[in-house]
């Protein structure tokens, strides 16, 4: 989802300074036509890569149903999650990945210490012979103040990592993931994310994720 034009979401909110922590999060009261705008940024060279816009289409009791796009509307792209804002399902025009039960991003509500865990299922349609299983262990690190483009943010990190193995018709491998986000209950979602993974002992993928701009419906 490159660059094309801008695009302008109506009011924008600026970011929010370091302010007293609540003891406990509660999880996002997500509204139908919340919106991020995020950066794609290439961990190895910091190179920008995508700029995509994450829309809410729809909650019920059910899950919260996204709706990612490119900055003038084009490679549309749907994202599932539970109720608990946990992604299960990314569904693009040429492929569907799904994570089963769903990747552990939360565990609401959140408090600093808390940890949980979740053994997930990764599979991609353009890749049907291809299994990966990982089982991740998430922490509450604390609070931090981040500074993306959309301003500062006292936020609560959020460490997640564990190993993985996977397999396809011809190899089969193992490595680890390394994932953190940066959660700010004002924006309803993350301000950053910062996913690493190795294959076979060697580093693999390192890309980041920023927040430029958000707008939330009152």
């Amino acid at each position: 989802m490159r660059l094309i034009l801008f695009l302008t979401l109506g009011v924008l909110l600026p970011g929010a300074a370091a302010q007293a922590p609540a003891e406990r999060l509660e999880g996002p009261a997500v509204k139908v036509d919340d919106a991020w705008i995020y950066n794609k940024i290439n961990g190895w060279n910091g190179e920008l890569e995508d700029i995509s816009v994450v829309r809410v289409k729809e909650v019920t009791a059910q899950g919260i149903l996204l709706q990612a796009t490119a900055l003038d509307g084009s490679s549309p792209a749907l994202i599932r999650r539970t109720a608990g804002f946990n992604v299960f399902s990314i569904e693009a025009p040429n492929l569907v990945r799904t994570m089963r039960p769903h990747y552990p991003n939360f565990s609401f509500p959140l408090w600093v210490g808390k940890t949980w865990e979740g053994k997930v299922a990764f599979e991609s349609s353009d890749q049907p012979a291809k299994m990966v299983q990982a089982e991740l262990r998430a922490r509450v690190a604390g609070y931090e103040t981040v500074t993306v483009p959309a301003g500062t943010f006292y936020a609560l990190k959020i460490v997640i990592e564990g190993a993985y193995r996977a397999q396809n018709l011809e190899f089969t491998w193992t490595g680890r993931i390394e994932d953190t986000l940066w959660y700010a209950p004002q924006v309803r979602n993350a301000v950053r994310y910062e996913y690493r993974d190795s294959s076979g002992g060697s580093p693999h993928n390192h890309e980041i994720h920023e927040l430029v701009n958000y707008w939330l419906v009152p």
